[in-house]
């Protein structure tokens, strides 16, 4: 018995969904029909009105003509002038006329009878003009008959060119009348037509739905009471499971759960999102992932090996414990984790280390540069005394050879240029490992910005390399010495005007604000940095040019650390380098 009613609800619900889309497939004929037909209609009206116009049009412009050709004639015959004043009166009128007709039909074939029309036209009006000039100066009348031949029988091909034209017209006209006499019977036949069907289809849908409506009613009576009988049930699970979301709403990481999603042959080919913490959705910045995948939403998961230790976890139980870094989706964080199954599945905590890395980094980077600093104070200092002892011995013999001028001043040049190259290398370690007293004021980051771009404008004219500026507006001023930070950015474009190529350069510095942060990223679409070099890029004496000390870098890193600055670099051989200087709020200036 239940399978029957359902049977039967089925057919009854199949039914009404076939006669709910007949009739609204009857409507929108009914609509299309209609819409057709009066567009038609108005096709046939806008187009017997044109034709009418230009028959009008052609009529008034041969009336002008005849005018014009009876005025010119009546004077030739009598030299009264007052024959001439329909003539005077109707010329300058016919290009206007001309135009106008000219834009009221769109054929190919009426627009070249129009030309022909035209020349015959103006032929008519030049002979006549040529034969009132023959008069001038002449009281007498006289006889033309060789000129008033000519004009008539010109006149004449206008008459006939006249004739064809509305004939043709009228012809074409009639075309148009009769569409809009069929037009104008159809449009009420068919919608009456459709309309009878329209009005008998939604009669036998309204029957059908008033007696689903009566069994619907009858079913909810039986609903309702076992709907009462779970909401106790419903309650008292919800209350439970508020009171474990709350729980982990206040955990300080983010916590999320796991279902595995297999193929037929059994094999785990995604996870699906089942539950998220408050502190998850903050990390990632989502909160709508429940019930999607985790390699749709987030496929980085994939390359970067997470999927494959989640599946493993599920497969063998032993939990996961990891610190990594993570870029996509938005995100670009490192992160400790730890994951452990449950059940089909796994349940994963996680939290963002990304500001005990980089304070991890910034004392890995100050232990090194102090380090460095001393040895580097050291070699300077021993290295000194001897370079000056060597410089003062080069002048004395240079004194003791003048005679021998020529013959020695290439190897003292040589001598004095390497003595200058060693003196300017100890100078720059020195300089690149200093400590530096800051003087802090509030810069704007547009300010900063532009005296960099400023300080490299030279070297883009030489290099004929594009500059470029993109500040975001509603910028924080932030607390910095501006002199060593300007110095800093300079040096970086500096290696990124060095390594583009002539004429083909573009130098881009895009300041725009994230998660709090300030980021200034200066880019190029130079040359690139291998993969393996990264790491040793700001490390002293290291320089990807040729005659480059490797200091500059080295330089920038320490100015950006002391000012808690996070300098990172990405690049891509053959594409160009990108550095992202990260501005933390604490820097800031007060009120920004």
């Amino acid at each position: 018995m239940p399978h029957e009613a359902y049977s039967r609800e089925r057919d009854e619900r199949r039914l009404l969904v076939v006669l709910y889309v007949g009739t609204l497939v009857l409507l929108v004929i009914l609509l299309y029909a209609t819409y057709a037909n009066v567009r038609r209609y108005n096709d046939s009206v806008t187009s017997i009105r044109r034709y009418n116009y230009a028959l009008i049009e052609l009529t008034d412009i041969f009336s002008d003509l005849q005018d014009q050709e009876t005025s010119a004639r009546g004077y030739l015959l009598t030299r009264e002038p007052s024959f001439l004043e329909p003539y005077e009166a109707g010329r300058g009128r016919d290009s206007i006329r001309f135009h106008r007709m000219d834009s009221l039909l769109d054929n190919a074939g009426w627009h070249a009878q129009l030309d022909m029309l035209r020349i015959k036209y103006d032929r008519v009006q030049h002979l006549l003009a040529e034969q009132l000039a023959d008069t001038v100066g002449v009281r007498s009348p006289r006889s033309d008959v060789a000129g008033l031949d000519r004009s008539k029988v010109a006149m004449d091909e206008v008459r006939m060119m006249h004739a064809l034209m509305m004939a043709q017209l009228r012809m074409e006209r009639e075309t148009y009348l009769s569409n809009e006499r069929r037009d104008g019977l159809d449009a009420p036949i068919t919608l009456i037509f459709y309309s009878l069907l329209a009005i008998a289809a939604t009669a036998l849908l309204f029957w059908r739905l008033s007696r689903s409506l009566r069994n619907t009613e009858h079913a909810k009576l039986d609903l309702r009471i076992k709907l009462a009988e779970l909401d106790k049930e419903v309650l008292t699970r919800t209350s439970i499971q508020d009171m474990l979301e709350n729980v982990l709403d206040i955990s300080p990481n983010g916590i999320m759960a796991f279902r595995s999603i297999h193929d037929q042959a059994g094999t785990i080919v995604d996870f699906e999102f089942l539950s998220s913490n408050r502190q998850a959705n903050v990390i990632l910045k989502r909160d709508d992932l429940i019930g999607k995948r985790l390699l749709t939403e987030m496929p980085e998961n994939g390359p970067t090996g997470l999927f494959d230790a989640y599946v493993n976890v599920v497969k063998t139980g032993l939990p996961y414990q990891n610190e990594f870094y993570y870029q996509g989706e938005g995100i670009s964080s490192w992160f400790s984790s730890h994951a452990v199954r449950l059940e089909d599945g796994f349940m994963v905590t996680f939290s963002d280390i990304t500001e005990q890395k980089r304070a991890q980094e910034v004392n890995a980077e100050a232990d090194r540069i102090a380090l460095t600093g001393q040895i580097t104070r050291t070699v300077a200092h021993e290295v000194r005394n001897p370079l000056t002892n060597i410089h003062l011995a080069v002048e004395q013999m240079h004194d003791e050879v003048q005679d021998r001028e020529e013959l020695v001043r290439p190897f003292f040049q040589i001598i004095d240029r390497n003595l200058k190259r060693i003196g300017t290398l100890i100078n720059g370690m020195l300089e690149s490992t200093r400590q530096r007293e800051l003087k802090l004021g509030a810069c704007a980051l547009k300010d900063i910005v532009t005296g960099a771009m400023d300080h490299v404008a030279d070297r883009l004219v030489l290099k004929e390399v594009k500059g470029e500026m993109d500040i975001a507006p509603d910028l924080p001023s932030v607390m910095v010495d501006h002199d060593l930070i300007n110095l800093a950015i300079t040096n970086i474009a500096i290696n990124a005007v060095e390594a583009m190529e002539p004429g083909k350069g573009r130098l881009r510095m895009h300041a725009y604000r994230v998660r709090g942060e300030v980021l200034l990223e200066i880019s190029d679409n130079g040359k690139g940095i291998p993969a393996e070099n990264l790491d040793r890029l700001f490390l002293p004496f290291y320089s990807g040019r040729a005659g480059g000390l490797g200091l500059g870098l080295t330089t920038t890193r320490s100015i950006l650390n002391s000012h808690r600055i996070k300098l990172e670099v990405r690049s891509a051989v053959g594409e160009g380098t990108t550095f992202t200087l990260r501005f933390p709020p604490d820097v800031f200036a007060p009120g920004s």
